[in-house]
This record gives structure tokens, C-alpha cells and sequence, in this order.
């Protein structure tokens, strides 16, 4: 050093190298905290500072992080709480330019400094900028002369200070990028993961456990909590959820939520929140955020159609089952009954043999009501009000027996327990109406009531009758048939069949 405290030739070339490898140093590495170590290291290093922090800005104002060298773990345990940005520090912040200090107390903004924190007198501070903005500040203090005393930081030191934050900046522009691109993968990588767990087959219980710990590792949250369509939300974040962005807020503890609505197209499917520990606004990339939003909402939402499909799946074979027992093994019992009970009325039998074939009879209509039984359970649609349409129309057919003087036949197709409650009433009501007039006009001696469920309800009955009269009046029961399929948007159709009888269909379109 000349004594005008300018550098010699040599000691210019030493520090530019040192300020070149300084350099080359930041930049090889694209992990932010690394980045920032050796940043303060390197300053250190070129102006013969004692000790040195970064302070890095928080967007809500104050210090976010503060990465320091010089104080040992020990003491900094000491110390306890790290500064949150008041005093010179704090002034920095605000008016983020160069300040060279030959003594820090003598600084209008100086609050001093905590117990056990080591004495400190020159200081030197360099705001950083990245990509335009201030990103935080560098923190020099006691550079060291001869013989380790103190000395004021000299007008080289400040140019070298600034060089370096120009090239910290770009490091760190770099290494924000490098994190940002880093974020969106981790949440790419997230939404890969919870689709294939919500739709490729883990129960469910297990696949929403598994998402919110994925959405906590990727995050950094503490908590996290999904809340279905019919589910109340948490009334400080309800005004949140109800737009389209993820929103971070604080919360009046001083912790940070998370709320991210779930919408499938315009649909609301749900929302997701989590939350972060007290302190500093988390760094979130709310952008790839909302990418997982969507594709966990479709997850969702597909997972629902497959538990439906599933659903349907069992209630279809459910079906299968009654109809198969109804239309092979209860119309076989009720033709065994009928051949029984005729042999028992025939004069030749002997008494004793005429009782046990009442007794056979009996024992056949016990059957046949366990058999009912059996289609009642499996027919009901599961979580219903109701009975369930087949079970309701087998029992209407079955009264229907007294007043026609023989059983109709009942075939059915699609699956009837997936027609809502309120359907049911008319359709039940139509069957007893058309199975009431056929008795009453019809004089048949065979009836067939068919139900088909698929995108419409359809109910019909025939008979091999001689059809309705033209005498009955319109204001009759069929007006009250035609009425039902009017308010739900259906139809009715009575058609005269060419070789006798009468053909009712009734339809109406099912959501």
C-alpha cells in the first residue's frame, strides 16, 4: 500500500486476481446459499475485513436472510436472535447506497448492538442489485492494519466492494433463475406424482395423505389440509379461495398460508391450503403453483369418475343378479306353484296327498318371498332414501296379481338403483296406474312390464287385451301418466297393438 493509501502495481495485479478467482468462484455454482457464502468470503478476503454479512431483503421490507463469517457458532448462539434489518443496517435497506464509516456508533441511525456481540467500528456497506432490483446489502466491518488494529476502509476497497456486488448480482440473477426453473420441476414432478397416486389404484385415504405430504416436502410447509366442494372452508381464507390464483398471506399469528382454489375447467372441485412458520413470507413460485392446482384438480376429478365407474361397475352386477333372480328362478317357482297347486285341486288326489302338496305349495311361497328378500338387498342404490325402483315395481306387480287374476311378467334393463329417489315415485306410480287400467278395461290374460334404464327412463306396459275403450274419459288416470312425463320434460305413448292389446310407454330423460 502507498502511503497515499492507493495500491502498488503488485498489490493492483494480486487483488485483481484475487478478485477474478473471487469471481470465477460465485459464478461456477448455481445454489443460491453457496453463492451467497462465498460472496462474503471474497469480500472479506479483498478488503482485509474482520467480518462481513450479506443481508438479503425480504419482499415486505426488513432482512429475509443474513449470511455472515467472522463470528464463530459459539457466539453467535450467544448473540441469539439474528438482526432484522433496524439501525445502520435498516438505513442500508431504505437508502441502498455505498456508506464507509470510520466508526459505526457515530452514525445518526446506530442503535448499537445486542449482548455478546463482538465490538465493531469501521464499516463499510455495498448495496447488491440483481437483474435491476436491490437484492439485499454486504456488510463489511474492522478491516485489519499492521499489527491487527483496525483501520478505515480506504476509497480501493469501496471500488473493489462494488465490483464484486456487480458480479454478485449476476451470480445471483443466475442462481434465482437456476432456483425458479428448479421450483417449476419440483412441482411438475409433484403434479406427475399425485395424478398417478389419485388415478392409478391407491385407496384413497392413502393417495390424499400422500399428496399433502408431497405438496409439505415441495413447499416447505409445516401443515397442509385439502377441503372437498361441500366442505367449509376456514373463514380466513374463504375470501382467498374463492378466485382463481393461488393467494400467500399472513395470518394475524405472524404465520403464512397458503390457499390455492382446485377448479377442473369451471367446475370448483375443492382447494388446498398449507401453512408456513412465522417469520418471512416463504419463497414460492405461485405461478407452477397454479399449474399443479390444475392438474391436482383434474386428479381429482377423474379419481371421482373412476370411483363412480366403479360404483356403477357393482351396481351393475348387483343387478344382474336380482334380474337373473327374478326372471329365471321366481317365475320358475311361481310356474312350479301354479302346476302344484292345480294337481292339489284335482279330485282324484287322496287327502293326505292333497295336504302335502298344499304343504309344497306353501313351502314354495316362502321361497319365493326369501328369493324377494334377497333381490330387495341387492337392489337398493347405496346411501339412498328409498327402497330402489326394481324392488318398488316387483312389489307393484305382484299386488297387481288379485286384481288381474294372474302374475304380469317384469323385465328390466340398465341399472335400476341409479334412478333418483324422486323418479322413482313416478315411475312406481305410472306401473300401478297402467297395471290398474289394464285390470279395469283391458280383459287380458297376459302383461308385460318392462323398465330400460340408460339416458331416459322408460316404463312400459303391454297387454293382449282388447285395448282401452273409446269411451274412457281423458281426465282418467292416463292424463294423470301423460302429466308426470310433462313436468320432467317426457313423453307418453298409448299404442293399439295389430294382433290385440293395448301398448303404454312411458319415458323420461334421466341426468
Amino acid at each position: 500500500m502507498r502511503p497515499d493509501g492507493m495500491d502498488s502495481g503488485n498489490e493492483r495485479d494480486d487483488r485483481l486476481e484475487a478478485m477474478m478467482d473471487a469471481v470465477v468462484s460465485m459464478t461456477a455454482d448455481l445454489d443460491m446459499a453457496t453463492v451467497l457464502e462465498r460472496f462474503v468470503a471474497a469480500g472479506c478476503s479483498l478488503t482485509g475485513a474482520r467480518y462481513g454479512a450479506l443481508g438479503v431483503l425480504g419482499e415486505h421490507g426488513g432482512l429475509q436472510e443474513f449470511v455472515y463469517q467472522g463470528i464463530d457458532a459459539q457466539t453467535a448462539l450467544l448473540i441469539g436472535h439474528l438482526p432484522e434489518g433496524r439501525g445502520v443496517l435498516g438505513h442500508l435497506s431504505t437508502a441502498p447506497d455505498v456508506l464507509r464509516l470510520h466508526d459505526l456508533a457515530d452514525h445518526p441511525s446506530s442503535v448499537g448492538f445486542p449482548a455478546n456481540h463482538p465490538p465493531m467500528q469501521t464499516f463499510l456497506g455495498v448495496p447488491v442489485r440483481a437483474r435491476g432490483a436491490v437484492f439485499g446489502n454486504l456488510y463489511l466491518t474492522d478491516k485489519l492494519g499492521p499489527g491487527g488494529t483496525p483501520v478505515d476502509f480506504t476509497a480501493r476497497d469501496e471500488q473493489v466492494a462494488v465490483a464484486l456486488a456487480a458480479a454478485a448480482g449476476v451470480a445471483v440473477g443466475h442462481a434465482r433463475a437456476y432456483h425458479q426453473a428448479r421450483q417449476h420441476e419440483l412441482w411438475l414432478e409433484a403434479a406427475a406424482a399425485v395424478s398417478s397416486w389419485l388415478t392409478g389404484g391407491l385407496p384413497r385415504d392413502e393417495a390424499l395423505a400422500a399428496v399433502l405430504t408431497r405438496v409439505e416436502e415441495t413447499a416447505g410447509a409445516t401443515s397442509s389440509a385439502l377441503f372437498g366442494e361441500e366442505d367449509e372452508l376456514p373463514t380466513a381464507l374463504a375470501e382467498e379461495l374463492a378466485g382463481v390464483w393461488p393467494v400467500l398471506r399472513e395470518l394475524e399469528d405472524s404465520t403464512w398460508a397458503l390457499a390455492l382454489p382446485l377448479r377442473s375447467g369451471d367446475r370448483w372441485v375443492g382447494a388446498l391450503a398449507a401453512s408456513f412458520p412465522a417469520g418471512e413470507a416463504p419463497q414460492l413460485d405461485l405461478p407452477s403453483i397454479a399449474g399443479f392446482g390444475e392438474q391436482l384438480a383434474l386428479a381429482l376429478d377423474v379419481a371421482d369418475a373412476q370411483a363412480d365407474r366403479a360404483r356403477l361397475a357393482v351396481l351393475e352386477d348387483r343387478e344382474r343378479i336380482a334380474r337373473d333372480l327374478h326372471d329365471m328362478v321366481i317365475q320358475r317357482l311361481f310356474a312350479i306353484g301354479l302346476d302344484v297347486q292345480g294337481a292339489a285341486a284335482h279330485d282324484a288326489v287322496r287327502p293326505e296327498v292333497a295336504r302335502r302338496l298344499e304343504s309344497a305349495v306353501d313351502d314354495l311361497d316362502e321361497t319365493i318371498k326369501d328369493v324377494r328378500t334377497a333381490i330387495f338387498r341387492l337392489g337398493p342404490r347405496a346411501g339412498g332414501t328409498g327402497t330402489g325402483l326394481r324392488h318398488r315395481i316387483d312389489a307393484e306387480v305382484v299386488s297387481a296379481r288379485q286384481s288381474l287374476g294372474f302374475l304380469p311378467r317384469l323385465r328390466t334393463d340398465g341399472v335400476t338403483a341409479t334412478v333418483p329417489d324422486d323418479v322413482v315415485e313416478d315411475a312406481v306410480a305410472v306401473v300401478r296406474e297402467a297395471l290398474a287400467n289394464v285390470a279395469r278395461h283391458a280383459r287380458a290374460h297376459d302383461v308385460v312390464v318392462r323398465v330400460e334404464v340408460g339416458s331416459h327412463l322408460v316404463v312400459e306396459v303391454q297387454d293382449d287385451g282388447r285395448g282401452i275403450p273409446g269411451d274412457v274419459p281423458r281426465r282418467s288416470g292416463l292424463a294423470n301418466l301423460e302429466n308426470r312425463a310433462a313436468r320432467r320434460g317426457g313423453t307418453v305413448v298409448v299404442t293399439a297393438l295389430p294382433e290385440g292389446g293395448t301398448d303404454l310407454r312411458w319415458s323420461v330423460p334421466l341426468s
